[in-house]
């Protein structure tokens, strides 16, 4: 699944057709890293300020043991393996090739992505109807498949007597178990076993490991797939705590996963997507994570314990998307995970109104396309996490019911559609930034709503709260100023849009410009496959006004509104010293700066009155909602006036008509019998200023 390395977000670096300047060595926008692994599976790893990972994992397969992804955390690596590879490892498939930072370090995969996961699948269906794995088909003589390129691990010396562990068991059938993995973790220490001797197929009803006298964790993992490939039922058996002086057995059999991942849910709800994650933590030492994302519909059951661990600790929950039946009515959704410390309870959930915020949930599209829906839960006892993205038709609006805890935070993103082809990727919508949702509460999202605009990230978190943090749009510290502002963002607080991360059939242009007091200090154009226009400059010291200006634009097959934006800012500044951000903000991707203070930029967010999901309103009297406010965190002044203009050809502007509502906020009123461009202006006490265009910027349907 796509879990806990560390993950968060969902960025995908993409290509785009994109004119402009070269960008200037001051420009660093880095954008995420995407892997692909030997299966085809699209890795996409983000990095937090705090070294944290997160991942977006796109499975090559739509359905099937492909489908079924799971991470692996052993070691302190983060391994990404699908269902299809897992009873080959160690018998034909190194685990390395599942090794998402070593592809990323440039390690060449044995065989072609495109074509070695179908083979893999069609290798694992005939496997599993004789019922044994490996020797042969791709496995045959022998044969066997590892990253390139990647130093060769060098066998622990032992510095102790070894001991000889059995991990003993019988599968779901109640058969000496012949598929299934077994893992072994020391719980003194997590570094103390080598890699080979963490995890190991069960053959003959055994998998046998040599290791040091200390304390203990073994875990089986069991699963079956019908004549198709397809995964039937996972159980996940535990021997948690077990301490080793001698020549040791223990049993994980199959049957002790007695208790089943059961949902009881205040309206009925289908199960979709199902996992489990069991994670074991040493005195010392990286913690070992097993995360099986078993897939759409698949039984789930794991063995209860009822006797604490006594070294390290243990943390289990099982995750769950339940939909509603179909029918009339606003669809709905339970996206619901459960967290459990220190044992493993029985696997019954009875969710309640408190235990869950509702979302109500809108998303917005001009065309009704299949798009992909991220929302991933991490806890606080996790390095980081994530998980595959679900289907969704746009433009849709449904009823979420999300679970609420005081350390789970979530964050995701929505791709507008997946760009066709062999090499899939996600395209044109918004990622959204860590968050927390109170059990009992009600809130609204509205993805992609229009006009699109440029903007900056914001932290959604509690400003205390470290374990996720946000960068500004714009920051000095000392004369150093730092900027990030993503074009094509929407109106929702913490969502940013893709950027300049666009697909083949796109064009993009950006472009930017920053003044001093009208000096120019830099130019140039956006970065290809980058979120943000992103800048860190020198600026003169003294008191002085500074400008800035993007130009954005966008077009392709799937856009029609909101295709291109100019923004201009010019604020007040001066010589900054002495100021830091609380830990939920930095100042730089580049480690956890936070000697800096937010610059007083103005911000816009827009509403029009009676949109549909498609992006339009109906013809004739038109109504917007402007609110004009300051970048998070920064030295507000009061905000003095605005005004909107509004074409219908893109040439001529006339003014809308407008009423301060109050606290930055102003109605405009005007009337259109077809698409509407906007154009707005806003000033505060201090002398910021903010002048924003929007071509096309949403849709007027003429009946």
């Amino acid at each position: 699944m796509r879990r806990s390395s560390s993950i968060i977000g969902v960025l995908l670096a993409g290509q785009a057709g994109l004119a402009g300047l070269a960008p200037p060595s001051a420009v660093a926008a880095i954008p995420p890293s995407t892997a692909t692994l030997v299966t085809g599976d699209r890795v996409t790893v983000r990095t937090t300020p705090d070294g944290r990972d997160t991942f977006e994992v796109q499975p090559a397969a739509g359905k099937g043991m492909a489908r079924a992804l799971v991470h692996l955390r052993l070691g302190g690596r983060a391994y990404e393996v699908p269902g299809t590879a897992l009873p080959y490892l160690g018998r034909g498939l190194d685990l390395s090739l599942f090794d998402v930072k070593a592809v990323l370090a440039g390690a060449k995969a044995p065989a072609d992505t495109r074509t070695f996961g179908a083979a893999l699948a069609k290798q694992f269906k005939e496997d599993n109807a004789r019922g044994h794995f490996g020797g042969q088909g791709l496995f045959a003589g022998g044969a066997s498949f590892a990253l390139s390129g990647t130093p060769k691990r060098q066998a622990v010396q032992p510095r102790s007597v070894m001991r000889t562990v059995s991990v003993d068991a019988t599968d779901i059938g109640g058969k000496p178990a012949g598929t299934g993995m077994a893992f072994l973790y020391n719980t003194d220490d997590g570094n103390l076993l080598d890699l080979d001797e963490t995890l190991n197929y069960f053959s003959g009803g055994t998998a046998k490991f040599s290791v040091p006298d200390g304390n203990y964790s073994a875990l089986g993992v069991f699963w079956t797939a019908d004549a198709d490939g397809n995964p039937t039922e996972l159980r996940f058996s535990a021997q948690p705590e077990f301490a080793v002086k001698a020549d040791t057995t223990v049993r994980v059999d199959a049957k002790r996963a007695s208790s089943k991942v059961t949902w009881v849910t205040p309206r009925p709800a289908l199960l979709d997507d199902n996992g489990f994650l069991f994670r074991r933590a040493a005195k010392t030492g990286p913690a070992q994570v097993i995360d099986f994302d078993a897939g759409p519909g698949v039984p789930i059951s794991v063995s209860p314990t009822a006797v604490p661990v006594r070294t390290g600790a243990l943390q289990t929950y099982p995750y769950s998307r339940l939909v509603s039946p179909p029918g009339p009515g606003t669809p709905y959704e339970y996206v619901v995970q459960k967290a459990a410390i220190g044992t493993i309870p029985q696997q019954w959930y009875v969710i309640t109104a408190k235990d869950v915020a509702t979302v109500n949930a809108a998303y917005f599209s001009e065309y009704a396309t299949m798009g992909l829906r991220q929302r991933s839960g991490i806890f606080s006892f996790e390095d980081g996490g994530g998980r595959p993205a679900h289907a969704i038709e746009l433009p849709r609006k449904q009823t979420e019911y999300v679970s609420a805890a005081p350390d789970l935070i979530w964050f995701g993103a929505l791709s507008k559609y997946v760009v066709p082809g062999p090499d899939p990727r996600w395209a044109g919508a918004q990622y959204e930034a860590f968050h927390l949702y109170q059990g009992g509460s009600t809130v609204t999202e509205d993805w992609n709503r229009f006009p699109l605009h440029a903007a900056g990230r914001v932290a959604l978190l509690p400003l205390t709260e470290g374990r996720a943090p946000e960068q500004p749009a714009a920051t000095r510290a000392g004369d150093l100023l730092r900027l990030a502002v993503t074009p094509f963002s929407d109106n929702q607080a913490g969502h940013t849009g893709f950027g300049f991360v666009a697909e083949p059939r796109d064009t993009l242009t950006g472009h930017y410009t920053l003044t001093q007091d009208g000096a120019k200090l830099a130019e140039g154009g956006a970065t290809a496959g980058s979120t943000a226009v992103s800048l860190a400059q020198e600026v003169a010291p003294g008191p002085s006004t500074l400008g800035l200006t993007i130009d954005a634009s966008r077009t392709g097959p799937m856009y029609a509104l909101s295709t291109a934006s100019h923004t201009e800012w010019t604020w007040k500044s001066q010589h900054v010293d002495g100021s830091t951000l609380p830990t939920a903000l930095y100042c730089s991707a580049r480690g956890q700066e936070r000697s800096c203070a937010v610059e007083p930029m103005l911000t816009l967010g827009y509403s029009v009155g009676g949109l549909r999901l498609d992006g339009s309103a109906p013809r004739g009297p038109q109504s917007l909602d402007l609110t004009v406010g300051h970048l998070q965190l920064s030295t507000a002044s009061p905000v003095t006036a605005a005004t909107v203009q509004y074409s219908t050809d893109g040439t001529t502007w006339q003014d809308a008509t407008m009423s301060p509502r109050g606290d930055g906020v102003f109605h405009a009123d005007f009337t259109a019998a077809t698409d509407v461009s906007l154009r707005v202006t806003a000033t505060d006490a201090a002398g910021a200023t903010i002048a924003e265009t929007i071509t096309a910027a949403y849709h007027v349907y003429p009946y």
